[in-house]
């Protein structure tokens, strides 16, 4: 919600709905890929199944304004996928991937930022050299590289949907002063849960999935290490404090809570695959799996984790912040 030319902007501002996970000062000691060519025998290759629940009203926009008949008579609609609400894996990966940046150890680039270039941190320059890629960027790609984890589209198990009315957003002005420190940005951005799963009363009329549905979760990994794989599972909110992840559409107005359940992991054999017709795949304790906490950063954990708590401590903004 922008600060100007909206209903309550004579009441003071509440607090910011957002925080910030600091940027540590260790490089980022990019390295080569590993690849897809082969499997390497004392790596990990496998598949991640599970499911993700709903808990606040989850919406990715289609990109259309849809007729419903009814009032309210158009809406922003969900994504579907074959008539079903789905959320996109490339939404998935990208929420995932970046909880991933910010407790990564050692530290990943910063991809993705509105910042000019002299304010940005020098150790986090975005990865260019698809030969030497950071640890986020080897996991999760970069131009020119795959990447090392595949997410599926994660479709609703259940079809109904529900009409909720929530704020108009408006993205932040330029250059404005929490970004920023001593002329350095702050640190990665990341939205906090509402404290009742409920979103923020508004005017814009857009479909979600209500509290409670439960989507698919798939995600097919090659050549991981053990510590990668936790990584990962500690960015859905496997680990210890518990993250939970937020996506889609609406975030400042409390939609796109989300939480794993039924988490599975099961990986192939390097050896075998070059000899076994069919693959039988071994299944991993999670707790084993993430113990292996060497490149995870334990101060940027425990941070986000105060962020990503659910449920939060304060309700949704309902006015300018």
């Amino acid at each position: 919600m922008n600060r100007y030319n909206r209903p309550g902007d004579e009441q003071p501002p509440l607090p910011k709905p957002y925080a910030f996970v600091p940027i540590p000062d260790a490089p980022m000691k990019p390295e080569k890929p590993t690849g897809h060519d082969h499997y390497e025998g004392d790596l990990l290759t496998g598949t991640i199944t599970g499911s993700l629940v709903a808990l606040s009203p989850i919406h990715v926009a289609s990109g259309a304004i849809e007729l419903t008949g009814k009032l309210p008579s158009l809406v922003k609609a969900h994504f579907r996928c074959e008539g079903k609400p789905t959320i996109p894996g490339s939404s998935l990966k990208g929420a995932i991937r970046s909880i991933v940046e910010a407790i990564s150890k050692p530290p990943s680039c910063l991809r993705i930022s509105q910042a000019r270039s002299d304010n940005l941190p020098p150790n986090v320059r975005r990865c260019l050299n698809k030969d030497q890629l950071c640890l986020a960027c080897r996991m999760f790609g970069a131009m020119g590289y795959l990447g090392q984890v595949h997410f599926s589209d994660a479709v609703a198990q259940q079809s109904k949907t529900e009409i909720v009315q929530i704020p108009s957003l408006f993205p932040p002005r330029p250059r404005e002063r929490v970004y920023y420190e001593r002329n350095k940005i702050v640190g990665r951005k990341f939205y906090m849960h509402g404290r009742d799963g409920k979103t923020a009363p508004g005017n814009v009329p857009t479909e979600v999935c209500p509290v409670g549905t439960t989507f698919s979760l798939r995600i097919d990994f090659v050549n991981l290490s053990d510590a990668q794989l936790a990584l990962l599972l500690c960015a859905l909110g496997q680990g210890a404090p518990k993250l939970t992840p937020k996506l889609g559409g609406g975030k400042p107005a409390c939609c796109g809570s989300m939480e794993t359940a039924n988490v599975a992991v099961a990986t192939v054999s390097a050896s075998k695959s070059a000899t076994d017709f069919e693959l039988e795949p071994t299944e991993h304790d999670l707790a084993e799996l993430t113990g292996a906490t060497r490149q995870i950063d334990q101060t940027s954990v425990n941070r986000l984790a105060k962020i990503l708590t659910f449920p939060g401590e304060r309700d949704c903004p309902d006015r300018n912040y």
